[in-house]
C-alpha cells in the first residue's frame, strides 16, 4: 500500500508538473531568474556549490518566502549560540525569500533554491546536502522530502507548525492519503494549544506534537536596522512633538477610505492630529494619496521626502509607499490600526506594533491570527472592533485619553513579552537531538 501510494503521488505530480511547466517557465522568466534557479530546482547543482557542501551539513532548513525565512533566521541565531559549529543548508522557494536568506549566508550556512518535490530533484538534494535533520518551517509538507528523509533514517521536524481551519478541512478530506505522510514527521512544534488540537485531528501522531510557542514573537523582537534612515526622512515632514499620530499599518483597499474619513472628522476638532497610511502594497501609494486629497487632506508620499518641506507645505497626512520601513515607523504612532482586518480577510501581523507598547486596534477578520488575537484581547492588550462605526468610536475614545492609550499599550507589551522564547526552546530541542540517537530528546519525554 505504501509503495502504491508513493508511486501514485509521483506519477500524478510528474504529469501535473509537465502540464503546468509552461506557466512555471513564464513565472521564472518574468522574475528574471530563469537560469539561476531553474537547474537548482531540478537538482542540478553547480560545481562551486558541490565543493562548498562537500561533507554535507548538520541541518537542512526549508522555508518558502520572506516570512518563513525570517522565522528560520531567529531559529538559526539560537542554534548558533548553542552550537556555533553547525553547518546548515537553508532552502527558499521565492526570489524575495532568497534575497533575504542570502544576507544570512556565511562559511557555515549555504543558501539554495528548494528542489521541486519531484523524486529525482529531492534525491539529488539529499545526496549533496547529506543532512542529519530536516527542518520544515510552518506548513511545508512535501511528501518526497519526507519519504526520502525516512529512507535515509533522517528525523523530520516541523517547526512553528500552524493550520488554519480551511487547511485543516482540506487535509481531513484527503486523510486517506495525507495521514500516512503526516505520521512520518518525527516532531511537530505547534504554536499554541489550538494548533495542537487541529494538527492531531489532521493526522499527525499525537505523541509527536508539542506546544513550544510561536517564533513570530521572536521575529518581531529583532532589532530594526534602518532606524536612522527612517528618522532622517521622518524629520523632513516638519511634524513636532505636539502632533498626535494616527497610523494605519498594512492597510487594504477600502480601509484607507475609512481611516481618512475618520481622520478628516477628528482633525476639524483636533488640528494637531496627523495621519500615516501604510498600504500593504506600496505601489498603491498614489491611489491612497488621491483618496486623502479628495477629502481635502494635504498629503505627501514618503518617496517625495527627499528634502525638508517648507512651513507652508507641511502635510496633514503621510503615505508610506516604501517597503521594509513600517516596523521602524510604529514607535512614531500614538494609535495604530492594523489592516486587512476590516475590509480584507485574514488580518496582518499586529504583534510588531504591540511589542513597542503602541496601542493597537484590529478589525473582525483576523483569521490568520485567531489565537494571538484572542489572547491579546483577553489580556487587554488589543482592541478588536466589529465594523467601521465601532472603529471610529474606539479611535475617538482612545485619542481623547492618553491614559487609556497608555494602559492598552502596556498590556499589549506585557502580553508580547510573555510569549517570547519559542526560538530558544525549539533550538534547544533540535540541538539536544543532534547529541542523541533518538529523534525525540529526553527533554521532551
Amino acid at each position: 500500500m505504501k509503495f502504491l501510494r508513493q508511486t501514485g503521488y509521483n506519477v500524478l505530480f510528474f504529469f501535473t508538473l509537465v502540464f503546468l511547466w509552461p506557466y512555471f517557465l513564464y513565472r521564472l522568466r518574468k522574475r528574471g531568474h530563469i537560469l539561476a534557479d531553474f537547474w537548482e530546482r531540478l537538482g542540478f547543482y553547480p560545481p562551486a556549490l558541490r565543493r562548498r557542501l562537500a561533507g554535507g551539513c548538520d541541518l537542512w532548513i526549508h522555508a518558502v518566502s520572506v516570512g518563513e525565512v525570517m522565522l528560520a533566521s531567529v531559529l538559526i541565531n539560537e542554534l548558533r549560540q548553542l552550537k556555533p559549529e553547525l553547518r546548515i543548508v537553508l532552502s527558499a522557494t521565492t526570489a524575495t525569500g532568497q534575497k533575504v536568506a542570502k544576507k544570512l549566508q556565511d562559511e557555515r550556512l549555504t543558501v539554495v533554491y528548494n528542489p521541486i518535490d519531484f523524486l529525482w530533484s529531492v534525491r539529488q538534494a539529499y545526496e549533496l546536502f547529506q543532512p542529519k535533520r530536516l527542518i520544515l518551517i510552518e506548513a511545508e509538507i512535501w511528501p518526497n522530502y519526507i519519504w526520502c528523509a525516512k529512507r535515509r533514517h533522517i528525523p523530520v521536524y516541523l517547526v512553528n507548525a500552524r493550520l488554519s481551519q480551511r487547511t485543516e478541512r482540506r487535509f481531513r478530506r484527503a486523510r486517506f492519503f495525507c495521514k500516512p505522510v503526516l505520521e512520518e514527521v518525527d516532531l511537530v512544534f505547534a504554536q499554541n494549544d489550538a494548533d495542537v488540537v487541529r494538527l492531531t485531528r489532521t493526522g499527525f501522531a499525537a505523541e509527536s506534537i508539542f506546544n513550544l510557542g510561536s517564533l513570530k514573537y521572536d521575529v518581531a523582537n529583532m532589532p530594526e536596522s534602518n532606524l536612522s534612515e527612517v528618522e532622517a526622512w521622518w524629520s523632513r515632514c516638519g511634524w513636532n512633538g505636539k502632533n498626535v499620530i494616527l497610523m494605519g499599518g498594512s492597510t487594504h483597499p477600502g480601509e484607507e477610505e475609512i481611516l481618512a474619513g475618520i481622520f478628516h472628522e477628528l482633525h476639524l476638532k483636533s488640528p494637531e492630529l496627523r495621519l500615516v497610511l501604510a498600504p500593504r502594497h506600496a505601489e498603491r501609494g498614489n491611489q491612497v494619496k488621491a483618496v486623502c486629497e479628495a477629502l481635502g487632506i494635504t498629503t505627501v508620499l514618503r518617496s517625495d521626502l527627499t528634502e525638508p518641506l517648507s512651513n507652508g507645505s507641511r502635510p496633514q497626512a503621510l503615505i508610506l509607499n516604501s517597503t521594509g520601513e513600517l516596523k521602524a515607523l510604529y514607535p512614531k504612532a500614538h494609535l495604530v490600526f492594523v489592516g486587512k482586518s476590516l475590509c480584507g480577510h485574514g488580518g496582518q501581523n499586529f504583534i510588531e506594533a504591540t511589542k513597542l507598547g503602541t496601542p493597537t486596534l484590529v478589525g473582525p477578520n483576523m483569521q490568520n491570527f485567531l489565537n494571538q488575537t484572542a489572547e491579546f484581547v483577553k489580556e487587554g492588550g488589543l482592541v478588536q472592533v466589529n465594523d467601521e462605526f465601532e472603529l471610529a468610536q474606539k479611535i475617538r475614545e482612545l485619542l481623547s485619553s492618553a491614559e487609556l492609550r497608555s494602559q492598552l499599550g502596556k498590556k499589549g507589551l506585557q502580553t508580547f513579552q510573555k510569549n517570547l522564547g519559542a526560538a530558544r526552546k525549539t533550538a534547544e530541542v533540535i540541538s539536544a537531538s543532534l547529541q542523541s540517537r533518538s529523534p525525540k530528546p529526553a527533554s521532551l519525554s
